[in-house]
Formats: structure tokens, sequence, C-alpha cells
């Protein structure tokens, strides 16, 4: 399992993300965000445990708790979320469990 670095930008006031793409919305309809605990850092949760690990239901099972831990972290103006260290909690939570392919 591997996952790149997600980037974490404003432009224009904009939030703007790099290293993820959007292919789940569950929670917020009008994209990403971060620095909070709402909807758009809920979806960037998911969709960044999504990518990492191809299960789906591993990350909807994760990804609050991964929200609290990451995304809702970052400052407003943005941040990196390093992607060993998002393997690294993956790792964590699958210990017990089945390998992540």
């Amino acid at each position: 399992m591997t996952c790149c670095d997600i980037v974490c930008r404003r432009e224009a006031g904009r939030a703007v993300v790099e290293g993820v793409p959007h292919e789940w919305v569950w929670h917020s309809p009008t994209g990403f965000e971060w620095g909070y605990g709402g909807s758009g850092p809920a979806d960037l949760a998911l969709n960044i445990l999504l990518a990492a690990t191809g299960d789906r239901d591993f990350s909807a099972q994760h990804h609050q708790e991964f929200k609290w831990r990451f995304v809702a972290a970052l400052p407003d103006e943005g941040g990196i979320i390093r992607g060993d260290d998002v393997v690294e909690w993956i790792t964590r939570q699958t210990a017990d469990r089945r390998p992540i392919q």
C-alpha cells in the first residue's frame, strides 16, 4: 500500500487539494475542506482512505477518526498530510484485520 502526500491550500479563497481524487461524495456536495470537523473534511478523509486502500468498507468505517486525527487538525490556510503518515495510521488500524491490498 502506498499513498502520496496530500497538499491542501487556498487559492482565491477556494479550497484546493492535490494528491487525492474526489471519487466518493458522502457528506459534502460542495467539496473538500479542512481545519474543522464538518462535512467537507469528512469527505476529504473518506477519499484519502479510499485512495490509499481501495476499500470502501474500511474507508467508511474509519474516516471520521482519520478526519479528527489529520484533516481537522490542519490550519485554515492548509498544509500537507504526509502519505507515509497515512499508511502508518492505516497499518495500525488494520493490525488485527486482514491486510489491505
